[in-house]
């Protein structure tokens, strides 16, 4: 004979993990209420197995001599009592002393006592404890077949009562560790998913903001304008603007990282075509870019870009035709962007408020360690951004 295992020896082994499989996942299937029922029924089953036979063979080993049914009804109902433990402390604490007084079984007791404290049902456990270690004590000191000691009485009662107490406490203690750190995790989720909105509608809102108002002026322009000669080139203008909006709203919504910035995000070097739309539009705007030779991050750069972006819509839709001046300056590490528009004679607003512009803005600004001020000045409104050189925060990957 072969020292090899058995083939059916095998077999059974394979059929037995396949059959373990199938209940685990049934079990992992079932949700948290429907899980506790389960143990509930299999717990109350278990203690009726165990401490009926006692009570059936032997009724008079307990302390308290009782008939047969006596003792049969009170491991029953102590049985019984285990399915409410999770709601409500007395029955399984009553039944189960009672229990062991008839039937001198101490699992019951055990249990109730673990039970009261891992759930939470009993405010001052430590007194139920006393008075059920008082009641298991007494119950061990008169058993008919135990040598009468005190000192053995009271060590059994604790360990039996005061043990199980305090071992359902360190479990709650766990519990509600466990379910802070959970609570914790989804709240920083919660609050991740919510920045990374923020993010993104703030970007939506720019691209779209920008070439829809630059893309409205121009077809008004085709449409008051009678010189039919200027007409294509503006429509050219309008279709360049479309698709340049529709590329970098394709790139923006690809991204799904946080942090991370599209591969058509503009910098400084954008600015200048800001500029010249908005002049295509009817505006006059001087622009004063003066940071040769000073090395900045992309993430400060499409912020500077932004910025102006935001300043020029602003003004379009504010102060049309009015006078805008944009500077940017680098003094004490900082890039200073200074976009002013004069007042603009009151006329018919085209576009609604949205009022996600210079809150959107100063988030930006804020992400990467900046300030934002804006406010109504001297003869206008002036728009200050102040970004640190180095961005206080990682620059994306």
């Amino acid at each position: 004979m072969s020292g090899g295992s058995r083939p059916g020896w095998s077999t059974d082994i394979g059929g037995m993990r396949e059959t373990i499989d199938q209940w685990r996942e049934r079990w992992d299937s079932l949700d948290q209420e429907r899980r506790s029922r389960v143990v509930d029924v299999t717990l109350s089953a278990t203690l009726l197995v165990y401490t009926l036979p006692p009570a059936l063979v032997d009724p008079n080993d307990s302390a308290i001599a009782a008939p047969i049914w006596v003792a049969t009804a009170s491991a029953v109902v102590a049985s019984l009592a285990m399915l409410v433990r999770r709601r409500w402390a007395a029955p399984s604490v009553v039944f189960s002393l009672v229990c062991y007084l008839f039937t001198a079984q101490a699992m019951p007791v055990s249990i109730a006592a673990y039970a009261m404290t891992a759930h939470r049902t009993v405010r001052w456990w430590q007194a139920v404890a006393a008075l059920l270690t008082v009641g298991f004590a007494l119950g061990n000191y008169y058993q008919p077949h135990e040598h009468p000691n005190v000192l053995v009485s009271v060590v059994r009662a604790f360990t039996t009562v005061y043990v199980a107490a305090v071992l359902g406490t360190w479990v709650r203690g766990y519990r509600d560790l466990i379910q802070r750190l959970t609570d914790d995790v989804h709240i920083r989720e919660e609050n991740a998913a919510a920045r990374e909105r923020r993010r993104i509608a703030a970007e939506l809102h720019d691209t779209v903001t920008h070439a829809v108002t630059v893309m409205v002026l121009k077809a008004g322009m085709i449409q008051e304008d009678t010189d039919e000669e200027e007409n294509p080139e503006l429509a050219r203008d309008i279709e360049d603007q479309g698709v340049r909006a529709l590329t970098e709203l394709r790139e923006l919504l690809t991204v799904l990282r946080a942090g991370d910035l599209p591969s058509s995000a503009r910098g400084v070097d954008g600015i200048p075509q800001l500029v010249a739309d908005s002049n295509t539009t009817g505006q006059r705007v001087d622009l004063n870019f003066a940071i040769e030779g000073v090395r900045l991050s992309r993430s400060v750069e499409h912020a500077a870009y932004r910025v102006v972006q935001e300043g020029l819509n602003n003004a379009r839709k504010h102060a049309p035709r009015a006078t805008v001046t944009v500077t940017g300056t680098v003094s004490d590490d900082q890039l200073v962007i200074v976009i002013h528009n004069a007042a603009a004679p009151p006329r018919v607003r085209v576009f609604g408020e949205s009022g996600y512009g210079l809150a959107g803005l100063r988030e930006r600004i804020m992400l990467v360690g900046g300030t934002l001020a804006a406010g109504a000045s001297a003869g206008g409104f002036t728009l200050t951004a102040r970004i640190p050189v180095a961005p206080t925060v990682p620059e994306p990957s």
